[in-house]
């Protein structure tokens, strides 16, 4: 991965800064380039008390649900293979690779690399970008890391931010079809197997998901531009950009491509489970881990940050249920998660202060001789004279 992308602002006008006199709420000032935001949903009184409320999730069932040897299991955790643990690691950020190949795929299906005044961006600087926005999901309430991720790529390539936010909705109507597929085929694998059944509410979550996204679509793609014209000038002409970057990256020749990416990228995160299994020396079926993987993904939705408290709870209840102790189960989750949402907090943090600090060095030395160009021009005039 390459270092932290480019901050383009000053190279050109903010795309959605100047319309009737209105700005867009990230055109701020040339020397403010850290995003207040997001320090300030991080520690907003809502994250405070979710994540309260996630550590009593957590408390009760690993205390009073789940029956668990606590020697045991933190054996287990000691006696973690590291050359297996390494390999899950490795192939966990692996996927992010793929997940940037496809969003930068999804943009230039929207066309939205051919606008005026674009600077399109490369795999490494998407991948960079979904690697800190899975960062802001995983400390902030409410995933605001989606939102983070369309402000990120419009103030790196000038792309409308509601553009950018459309291309995560493509990219999001992906993953739910992608995860509801692999689930049914886990599900199927279990039964082929005489193995129990993944936990009903899981399928039924993602089949929810999945109805309410091609949903969305269907109604933005045959109604979304006739509903707009009832909206607000300003609202309408956000929405038309939203349209852009969603349904714009719906072709028929490029969907394929996108969707085995997709494929990819999830295919690694159940490798990743698979290995940290090995990784405890614990027996354990491909089709339960492709269930167990996906399950995280479904239970990380919960707008905990990183779906903490819940994703550990109930990822332990469906190894349970699926026929795995109740010790080992937890050791399970513990290990994964210390992959799948402690190294995201580690390595994604540093990725995102590392950015930070090479955008405000940046743009400083920018304004210091915007500034310095600007002095020098009536210096200039007066030797004319």
């Amino acid at each position: 991965m390459t270092g932290p992308p480019v901050e383009p602002t000053g190279a050109r006008p903010d795309p959605e800064s100047s319309r009737g006199g209105q700005h867009s709420p990230d055109a701020i000032a040339p020397h403010v380039v850290v995003d207040p935001r997001l320090g300030y949903k991080i520690f907003s009184r809502r994250t405070i008390i979710a994540t309260a409320v996630a550590l009593i999730v957590l408390a009760v069932s690993a205390f009073r649900v789940f029956d668990i040897d606590w020697g045991e299991m933190l054996d287990q955790v000691k006696g973690v293979d590291p050359a297996t643990y390494f390999l899950a690691l490795v192939l966990y950020y692996v996927s992010f690779w793929f997940r940037g190949v496809r969003w930068r795929l999804i943009v230039r299906t929207a066309g939205l690399d051919r606008q005026p005044g674009v600077v399109f961006i490369g795999t490494p600087k998407f991948a960079a970008i979904i690697l800190m926005g899975w960062f802001a999901n995983s400390v902030a309430f409410f995933r605001l890391g989606d939102a983070y991720r369309g402000y990120a790529m419009h103030r790196e390539t000038g792309i409308p931010m509601a553009s950018s936010v459309g291309t995560l909705l493509g990219e999001r109507a992906q993953d739910v079809l992608i995860v509801l597929g692999l689930l049914v085929v886990g599900s199927v694998g279990l039964l082929v197997t005489d193995e129990v059944t993944l936990p009903i509410y899981v399928l039924v979550a993602a089949a929810g998901a999945s109805s309410a996204t091609l949903l969305a679509l269907v109604v933005m793609r045959n109604y979304g531009k006739r509903l707009a014209r009832r909206l607000p000038d300003r609202l309408e002409a956000t929405y038309y950009r939203l349209h852009a970057g969603a349904i714009g990256s719906i072709r028929a020749r490029q969907l394929p491509l996108q969707l085995l990416l997709g494929v990819i990228g999830w295919g690694l995160e159940i490798a990743r489970v698979y290995f940290v299994a090995e990784s405890l020396s614990i027996d354990i079926s491909f089709f339960v881990v492709m269930s167990a993987a996906l399950t995280i993904a479904v239970l990380t939705t919960i707008p905990t940050p990183g779906g903490f408290g819940f994703v550990e709870g109930g990822l332990t209840g469906v190894l349970i249920f699926l026929g795995m102790g109740h010790t080992e189960a937890f050791a399970l989750t513990v290990v994964d998660r210390s992959i799948s949402w402690v190294s995201i907090i580690i390595i994604g943090g540093t990725l995102f202060l590392t950015w930070q600090a090479i955008v405000a060095r940046r743009t400083r030395a920018r304004t210091e001789n915007d500034l310095a160009d600007s002095s020098a021009t009536p210096r200039m005039l007066e030797e004319r004279d």
